[in-house]
């Protein structure tokens, strides 16, 4: 498929070949959102995914030579589709949710069915209204990216929005809206612990009032900590707090230089590593369900 047939307007089977604007670009309260239309779109797009349901409409739209329906996106080619999808009714100027899919709902950790775009809290949501109401003027989709605090778990997402109509006389509009995220919390908190100079060793607490910090599970060893921890860098052979202290104690061999001390809620503990001759400073910090433990020589 050739990208410059990605998109034709209603009134003319002429192919567009005008150069690529970006027709939305609005900084709110801190919130981003921009938006791509034309041959641009495929140059941006990230998401194989989001790729193919535009590649989707375009061959629904060459078939037609027309808008699509809402029964040949929304019907049984995409039935399989569903649950990644958020569908928008056109009302007036603003757009009502009647349709949104169960991973949607997971990912964004809300739900949306009924609910009017202009009712949403937070800053997007106008500029949302001026892209998904151009959208349907012209009947051209747009491919956006923006931020969101909605996921407790994505910073930034990238989205195509795709036309459709209910009939031949488009009698009602709607929008047929994709999403995938663009980046993941843990894996920006993982790569900035990862790339730390302090030896990092985080680690969950067990629930229940009888459960000791011993039994906390180690989640994460960042690379400094497992080099200073003498750590396989594929394989980390602690399971729990109990662990890393007897690894500490029999495998590393450092010794205790004095007792622990407390202070704003951590606790700091002093080490002598014989074999590299240096002093360690261990400084345990809870947080929350979590606690880490920092190592400095």
């Amino acid at each position: 498929m050739r990208n410059t047939e990605l998109y034709r307007r209603q009134s003319s089977p002429r192919v567009e070949t005008s150069p690529p604007v970006r027709a939305d670009l609005a900084r709110l309260g801190g919130s981003e959102v921009q938006a791509w239309e034309g041959t641009a779109v495929f140059s941006v797009c990230r998401s194989l995914f989001l790729r193919s349901r535009l590649e989707n409409w375009v061959k629904a739209t060459r078939s037609a030579g027309a808008a699509p329906l809402l029964k040949e996106l929304y019907g049984f080619e995409e039935e399989a589709r569903l649950d990644d999808a958020m569908l928008l009714l056109q009302q007036g100027d603003d757009f009502i949710y009647v349709h949104q899919g169960t991973n949607s709902v997971h990912e964004y950790g809300k739900v949306f069915r009924g609910v009017l775009l202009s009712s949403i809290v937070g800053n997007m949501g106008l500029s949302f209204r001026r892209l998904y109401n151009a959208a349907l003027a012209d009947m051209r989709p747009r491919y956006i990216q923006f931020r969101t605090d909605f996921s407790a778990r994505h910073v930034r997402w990238e989205r195509v929005v795709l036309p459709l109509v209910s009939d031949e006389q488009q009698t009602t509009k709607f929008l047929l809206l994709y999403s995938e995220p663009l980046d993941d919390k843990l894996e920006i908190l993982q790569a900035a612990f990862d790339k730390s100079s302090i030896g990092m060793v985080a680690a969950t607490k067990m629930i229940g009032e009888d459960k000791a910090l011993e039994d906390a599970s180690i989640l994460l060893v960042n690379n400094r900590a497992r080099s200073m921890l003498g750590m396989d860098e594929d394989f980390v052979p602690v399971s729990t707090v109990r662990d890393l202290r007897a690894w500490i104690q029999n495998v590393k061999k450092w010794e205790q230089i004095d007792e622990p001390k407390t202070t704003l809620g951590k606790t700091i503990i002093g080490f002598r590593d014989k074999e590299k001759a240096k002093n360690i400073t261990a400084v345990i910090e809870p947080i929350e369900h979590f606690v880490i433990f920092h190592f400095l020589d």
